[in-house]
C-alpha cells in the first residue's frame, strides 16, 4: 500500500489536507475536501483484519440518517488497495474534553445521553448498531448531540463484539456514558482493546462494591434522581438480572424529559462565564458627571435644542464641561455642537419695580432698551446694578429671520426646550400625477396583448413541428408518413419521476428497492439507490437485467448523462425512451460515469439499463448516488 501525505488525492475526488486525531488502533483519519462536490469531508483510512467488515457496516450506516449521527457519505477501496471511509467532518467537544473540565450536572448528563440514545434508536430501527460506544463517541456541538463512529467503530471492534447482542451493547453504553459524565468513572466495555489506539487517554474505571458491582450512583453523586440511580443499578447488576434495558429505545423512555443541550452548561460553574447585569445609563453619566439636569418633554411642537440652551438651567445651575458664569451674570457665547441657533423665548413681564427684561439673540437678558440686564439676585439694587453694566451687545430683534415673539409656542427656560407649531408643508399632490401614468400604462398593456393575441408569433411558427396535413401530403408523395421528432428545443431536463423496471419478488418482499429510486435523482449525492446484494453478476440468476425509466418534466434535449456511484464495474447501457428503446451510449460504471451523446437527443425519457451489476466486499450490489442529465 502507497503512503499518503497532505495533498494525495483518493480515487481522484478526496484531496486530504491534514491529518486528524482518532482513538482508532487500525484507522488513520484526515481532514479533506471533496473536489466534486466542493465540500469538507472526513476520511479514515481501514487497516488490519477486520477492515471488511468495517467497510460492509459503514455501507449499512449510510442508510441511516438523522441530525444527531455523523453521516457516512462513501466507503470503498482505491487503485492501490487503500480502503477508505468518507464521513461528514467531526464538529464539536467530544465528552472527554468536556468531562476533563470537570463533572457535568444531572440534568445536562440526561440531556446529553438522551440525545444520544434517541439518535442511536433510529439507526436501531434499520436495523443498524454502533457497538463502540465511549466518551469519544459523543460530542457536544453547540446545542445539539453528535454520535460519530456509526459502523466504522463497530466493524473495527468486530473481534471484541461479534459475540454480544448489539442492541443490549448500545444500551448498556449509553448508561455508561451517563455514568461517566457525572463521575468521571467508567463502567462500560474495556477500553484497554485492541482496537483502541495504546496512546489514547483511557478513563478511570468504575468503582466496585464489595460484591463487585459497579458502585451505585447516588453513592457518589448527592441527590441524584432515584430513576436515573435505578437505571444504572439495574444496567450494571451482576446477579444476572434481566431487568436491564435492552435497546436504545429502553433508555431513551428511561431519561425523558431532557432539556436543552448546551456547551456552555455542560461545563463546570467554575469555567462558565458570568453573566453581566444590566446597566442602564444615567443622565450624569451621558453628561460625563453628576449634577446633570433632567430633560423636560415640551407640550406639543417640535423640539428645538442646542447645546447652549441645555447649559443655561435655573438657578445658575452649570453642567460639568460648560464654562463658569462671568461677574456679568452672562455665558460667554460658544459654539458646542453644530445645531442651528434657536429663537429665544418671548419677553416676560418684569417684575414690580423693575424695566421690562427680554432677551438677545445669544440668550442673555435685555432691558427694554436693549441694554443687558441683570437678575434679580437677594442684596443688589437692581435698577443701579443694571445701570453699571456696560453694553455687550447691539440692540437686536428677538431672532433674526423675523421671529415673532408674540406668535405664540410653548417655552421652558428650566429644560432648554423651546418649541413652536411645524410649518405646513408645501409642494404639488403627486397622486393625481401617479394615477395618470397608471392609466397610461394600462391602456398601453391592452393594446399590446390585443395585438398579441390577433398576429402569430415568427419564433413559433419557425419552431413548429410539421403538421398533419404537411405530414399526409407528404406520405402521398411517396415520404414518409410518420413525424419527425424535433433535434433539439429549448426545455432544460428535469427528472420528475422513476420507475423500476424487472422487478422481481420474493417471498412476499419485492428485492431491488423500488421504494429507493427517488434517491438517484434528488440533488442529494450523499443519498443513493441500491440494489439487493447478489452472489453472482447477472443477478445471481434469478433474471437478466435490471432498468430504472426516468421520466422528465417535459421533452428536452440531452447530451450528456453522468451517474455518480459508489460501486465501480457492472456493465450499463443507456436507452432513449423505456424498455427496449434505443441503445444511445453503454459502458461500465465507475465513480462518475460520463457518457457523451454523438448529437442531442430530445425525449421524455431515458432508462438505465444495467445487465451486470459490480463487485463489492459481500456481494455484487449497484449504489447510484446522482443521475445528472445536461
Amino acid at each position: 500500500m502507497s503512503t499518503v501525505e497532505p495533498g494525495t488525492v483518493l480515487v481522484e475526488r478526496y484531496r486530504l489536507r491534514q491529518q486528524a486525531s482518532t482513538d482508532l488502533a487500525a484507522a488513520t483519519a484526515w481532514e479533506a475536501h471533496d473536489l466534486i462536490l466542493d465540500r469538507e469531508v472526513r476520511v479514515t483510512l481501514v487497516t488490519g483484519p477486520y477492515t471488511g467488515d468495517a467497510l460492509d457496516s459503514a455501507r449499512r450506516a449510510a442508510l441511516v440518517t438523522d441530525p444527531r449521527l455523523v453521516r457516512v457519505l462513501d466507503a470503498g477501496s482505491d487503485a492501490d488497495g487503500r480502503k477508505y471511509v468518507v464521513t461528514e467532518p467531526y464538529t464539536g467537544t467530544t465528552l472527554t474534553q468536556i468531562i476533563s473540565s470537570g463533572l457535568v450536572d444531572e440534568q445536562q448528563a440526561r440531556a446529553i445521553v438522551g440525545e444520544a440514545a434517541g439518535a442511536l434508536a433510529v439507526a436501531h430501527a434499520r436495523g443498524v448498531h454502533h457497538a463502540a460506544l465511549r466518551p469519544e463517541a459523543v460530542r457536544v456541538d453547540g446545542h445539539q448531540v453528535r454520535v460519530t463512529g456509526l459502523g466504522l467503530d463497530g466493524g473495527l471492534a468486530s473481534g471484541d463484539t461479534l459475540n454480544v447482542k448489539p442492541a443490549e451493547l448500545d444500551a448498556q453504553g449509553l448508561v455508561a456514558l451517563l455514568y461517566y459524565a457525572m463521575t468521571a468513572r467508567w463502567p462500560g466495555q474495556d477500553l484497554e482493546a485492541d482496537w483502541i489506539a495504546k496512546d489514547t487517554l483511557i478513563p478511570l474505571p468504575a468503582q466496585l462494591d464489595d460484591s463487585g458491582a459497579v458502585a451505585p450512583l447516588s453513592s457518589l453523586v448527592p441527590h441524584v434522581d432515584t430513576e436515573i440511580d435505578g437505571l444504572v443499578a439495574r444496567t450494571f447488576d451482576t446477579s444476572g438480572g434481566t431487568d436491564g434495558p435492552k435497546n436504545p429505545d429502553d433508555v431513551t423512555a428511561a431519561l425523558q424529559p431532557w432539556g436543552e443541550v448546551s456547551v456552555v452548561a455542560s461545563l463546570p460553574g467554575f469555567v462558565q462565564p458570568e453573566p453581566e447585569e444590566p446597566r442602564r445609563q444615567s443622565i450624569a453619566d451621558a453628561f460625563g458627571g453628576e449634577g446633570a439636569p433632567p430633560a423636560r418633554r415640551p407640550v406639543t411642537g417640535r423640539i428645538a435644542r442646542t447645546d447652549e440652551t441645555m447649559a443655561m438651567g435655573a438657578g445658575g445651575n452649570v453642567p460639568a464641561g460648560y464654562p463658569e458664569p462671568q461677574n456679568d451674570y452672562t455665558y460667554e457665547p460658544q459654539t458646542y455642537g453644530q445645531h442651528a441657533p434657536v429663537p429665544p423665548p418671548p419677553p416676560e413681564a418684569a417684575p414690580a419695580g423693575y424695566p421690562p427684561v427680554g432677551y438677545d439673540q445669544y440668550g442673555q437678558p435685555v432691558d427694554q432698551y436693549g441694554q443687558p440686564a441683570a437678575q434679580a439676585q437677594p442684596g443688589y439694587d437692581q435698577a443701579q446694578y443694571a445701570q453699571q453694566q456696560p453694553q455687550q451687545y447691539p440692540p437686536q430683534s428677538y431672532a433674526p429671520g423675523g421671529y415673532d415673539p408674540n406668535a405664540g409656542g410653548y417655552y421652558e427656560q428650566d429644560g432648554g426646550f423651546a418649541t413652536q407649531p411645524a410649518p405646513k408643508r408645501g409642494g404639488v399632490n403627486p397622486t393625481p400625477i401617479v394615477l395618470g401614468l397608471v392609466g397610461v400604462a394600462v391602456v398601453a398593456g391592452l393594446i399590446w396583448a390585443i395585438n398579441a393575441v390577433l398576429s402569430p408569433t415568427p419564433d413559433v411558427i419557425a419552431d413548429a413541428p410539421p403538421s398533419a396535413t404537411a405530414s399526409a401530403s407528404a406520405g402521398a408523395d411517396g415520404g414518409s408518413t410518420e413525424p419527425s421528432a424535433p433535434t433539439e428545443t429549448e426545455a432544460r431536463p428535469v427528472i420528475d419521476s422513476g420507475t423500476l423496471l424487472g422487478e422481481l419478488d420474493w417471498e412476499g418482499s419485492t428485492l431491488d428497492h423500488p421504494e429507493a429510486v427517488e434517491r438517484a435523482f434528488d440533488t442529494d449525492p450523499a443519498t443513493f439507490y441500491f440494489t439487493t446484494t447478489y452472489q453472482r453478476a447477472a443477478f445471481g440468476g434469478f433474471k437478466d437485467f435490471l432498468g430504472m425509466e426516468l421520466r422528465l418534466r417535459e421533452p428536452a434535449s440531452v447530451s450528456k448523462i453522468e451517474l455518480l456511484t459508489n460501486t465501480p464495474g457492472g456493465k450499463v447501457q443507456i436507452l432513449k425512451g423505456g424498455e427496449g428503446g434505443e441503445v444511445l451510449a453503454e459502458g461500465t460504471f465507475a465513480e462518475t460515469t460520463t457518457f457523451e451523446l454523438p448529437e442531442p437527443v430530445v425525449s421524455d425519457s431515458f432508462t438505465i439499463w444495467v445487465t451486470e451489476l459490480p463487485q463489492v466486499s459481500d456481494g455484487f450490489r449497484l449504489e447510484l448516488s446522482e443521475v445528472v442529465l445536461s
